[in-house]
């Protein structure tokens, strides 16, 4: 399988709530993308370089995340970027002439992949109708089965994490998009979610999820603030 990573940069934001994003593999989500789009610009001054460097400097500049299968970014050069941009469009913009193409897996993270022969990079294909009831079952569940587990509590690491459900409702594959730190705790993660079951069919089998959770970060002082609660009920550790 191939290890994904994730370029690195500043993580912890004090006050930070651990987020369960839920979101489509490879489609764009356009609710959670809203933010993003309208974000203040910033003013990038990237050259072009190997792609792996570039993002790196792009993570540290904007705070988001990008996700990518470490091979799919060898031997690949970004383009330059200079001048003022929303944080998406300056990751599009890098991305052009690459090959590849960039997709949401929060407001604040993206995954890479291949784009359509025959396609720009920076192209977005139609927004599709989402079953948004089901996701948030999926995501409940899922949820629900981590925080069963002391040992896998949510909110003390960062999760980004794949699951595909068979037709009968049944996770058929639970994959981690990178390791969370700890290799025991990967494989804990990977047997609890790969035994969940929804109980109903998915509208649609063949899709495929994408859920990141981020770890919380409370200011000293803050440790009752709301702000500062993990997502099992616990809370955070300052």
């Amino acid at each position: 399988m191939a290890s994904l990573v994730a370029s690195t940069g500043a993580r912890a934001l004090v006050g930070y709530m651990a987020v369960l994003a839920l979101c489509l593999a490879c489609r764009q989500i356009h609710a959670q993308q809203a933010d993003t789009r309208q974000a203040a610009e910033i003013t990038f001054d990237l050259p072009s370089q190997p792609l792996k460097q570039a993002l790196a400097q792009y993570d540290a500049q904007t705070n988001l995340s990008v996700f990518f299968p470490s091979e799919l970014a060898d031997g690949r050069t970004s383009t330059a970027v200079h001048g003022s941009f929303s944080p998406e469009a300056a990751l599009r913009r890098l991305l052009e002439g690459t090959g590849l193409n960039v997709r949401a897996a929060a407001a604040d993270a993206f995954v890479l992949v291949p784009a359509p022969q025959g396609s720009h990079p920076a192209a977005a294909p139609p927004i599709p109708a989402m079953p948004r009831q089901y996701d948030g079952l999926v995501q409940s569940r899922v949820y629900q089965a981590l925080c069963e587990r002391k040992s896998l509590a949510l909110g003390d690491y960062r999760l980004a994490l794949h699951v595909q459900l068979a037709p009968s409702g049944h996770v058929q594959e639970a994959r981690l998009l990178d390791t969370t730190g700890n290799k025991a705790r990967d494989a804990a993660i990977v047997e609890t979610v790969e035994r969940v079951d929804l109980g109903q069919p998915p509208s649609e089998p063949a899709r495929a999820f994408v859920l990141l959770v981020k770890p919380v970060r409370c200011a000293a002082g803050a440790g009752q603030a709301d702000a500062c609660r993990l997502p099992c009920g616990r809370q955070a550790n300052r």
